[in-house]
C-alpha cells in the first residue's frame, strides 16, 4: 500500500518505467488515461469485481497496479512521466 506522497510518486514512476519496457502496459495506461471519469469508474468496479477472489501474488500485483492507476488522473500522470523518460533517451 502506498503510505506517503513520496512512495506514491515512486510507484507512478515505476509504472512509467515499465511502460518504456512493455508496450502492453503502456497501452493499458494510455487507454485508461483517455477514459472519461464515468468510464473509468465503471472500469474500476469491473476490476474490483474481477480481483475480488484472486489471491495469487501476480493477481495482487495486477490489482494494486489497477487500483493505483485508476485513482483520479494517475494514468495521465504516468503517461506524462513516460513521455519525459522517452525524451531523455
Amino acid at each position: 500500500m502506498v503510505s506517503t506522497m513520496e512512495d506514491f510518486a515512486e510507484q507512478l514512476r515505476i509504472i512509467a518505467e515499465a511502460c518504456v519496457n512493455d508496450e502492453r502496459i503502456l497501452e493499458i495506461v494510455t487507454n485508461i488515461a483517455n477514459m472519461s471519469q464515468e468510464a473509468r469508474n465503471d472500469f474500476k468496479s469491473k476490476v474490483l469485481s474481477y480481483f475480488m477472489k484472486k489471491t495469487s501474488p501476480e493477481d495482487m500485483e495486477a490489482y494494486n497496479f489497477y487500483k493505483l492507476i485508476l485513482i483520479e488522473d494517475n494514468a495521465k500522470r504516468v503517461v506524462e512521466l513516460y513521455q519525459e523518460l522517452c525524451g531523455k533517451k
